[in-house]
């Protein structure tokens, strides 16, 4: 159903709910891509902060790290998922960053001005460089 909803053409803002499936029981391969297309449609998503928490579990995934940053554009449903998300995206990014060289330096970058925007100005630096 999340896949067909998300298929479906639907008008921006529709999928909102779609942060209700935080929880799910889906294997984490399969929910970061769903969850990063609903944020990427509706950042402004329900239960934001869980969303992030479980995103930022995978610092060497590419949908995770886009997805924190989608989550990051637009304020959370509930205000203090706002405080939520820049905490769990903060620690996505600077787990990322412990990597020897991150795999996505784009979506890296992305999540980092995101952040940035979100008021996290101290990210500002990169702390490593791609050749």
């Amino acid at each position: 159903m999340w896949t067909a909803a998300l298929d479906a053409d639907l008008p921006p803002g529709a999928l909102a709910a779609a942060g209700d499936f935080a929880d799910t029981a889906l294997d984490d391969t399969v929910w970061l891509p769903l969850a990063r297309r609903s944020a990427a449609h509706t950042p402004a998503q329900t239960r934001a902060g869980d969303i992030a928490e479980r995103a930022a579990a995978h610092p060497r995934d590419n949908d995770a790290l886009l997805l924190a940053a989608h989550l990051l554009t637009r304020s959370a449903l509930a205000p203090w998922h706002d405080i939520e998300v820049r905490a769990h995206a903060r620690t996505l990014l600077l787990a990322t960053e412990a990597q020897p060289a991150p795999e996505h330096p784009a979506a890296t970058e992305q999540l980092r001005r995101a952040l940035v925007e979100a008021g996290e100005v101290d990210l500002a630096r990169t702390t490593w460089t791609t050749s």
